[in-house]
């Protein structure tokens, strides 16, 4: 063989060598670019996914907040609204005591006796049995009606009228006629809280 034929074989097996490394570099090239191309398909498709998760859990978050501050404003309401007729109760309680005198029992008592027979029992607090049994005692000398009355040291304030041929006994104090009150009123409270 001769040089230049030899350096035409070393100069064609180079040129296929290369070229086939070229064909093969080219093949990795395209693998790895479709390879990336997969990657960075997959990487945006999970990017998608997690931004609409993302997106789905906080308007989730966020209606979920919405209900919770409608339930706190709704027991806030609840609250304050109970606050107030504690309140509301609590001033017609005071309220009641001032007005339960001694010249209220005393009318009230009448009142009670002019309209019931003479089977009638009262019971008044020590503190004014005296005065007003002497009283009442006295008016009814004049109507000849009689009624016992008696004092019960468990009555701080106001006074027991008891009908026992009947089977019925009233307990008139201030916690009572607050109580009888407050249940009257405490709907319309509601009601004026309310703004109906």
């Amino acid at each position: 063989m001769s040089e230049k034929t030899l350096d035409k074989l070393i100069a064609s097996l180079k040129t296929e060598a290369v070229e086939a490394a070229e064909k093969e570099a080219k093949k990795i090239v395209d693998a790895a670019n479709e390879e990336a191309q997969k990657i960075l398909s997959k990487a945006d498709a999970e990017k998608t996914e997690l931004l609409e998760n993302a997106e789905r859990e906080s308007a989730e978050i966020i209606e979920k907040g919405k209900g919770l501050l409608k339930q706190a404003a709704r027991d806030l309401n609840v609250t304050v609204q109970n606050d107030l007729l504690k309140l509301l109760k609590a001033v017609l309680s005071t309220e009641v005591e001032k007005t339960f005198t001694p010249d209220l029992v005393k009318s009230t008592v009448l009142k009670i006796i002019e309209n019931v027979d003479n089977t009638v029992e009262i019971k008044l607090p020590e503190a004014i049995e005296k005065e007003l049994a002497a009283y009442v005692q006295k008016q009814l000398q004049e109507s000849n009606n009689l009624v016992s009355i008696t004092k019960d040291n468990s009555i701080l304030k106001g006074f027991t009228v008891t009908k026992t041929d009947e089977g019925w006994s009233y307990h008139i104090t201030p916690d009572e006629v607050s109580e009888i009150l407050n249940t009257h009123l405490s709907e319309k409270w509601v009601n004026i809280l309310k703004n109906k």
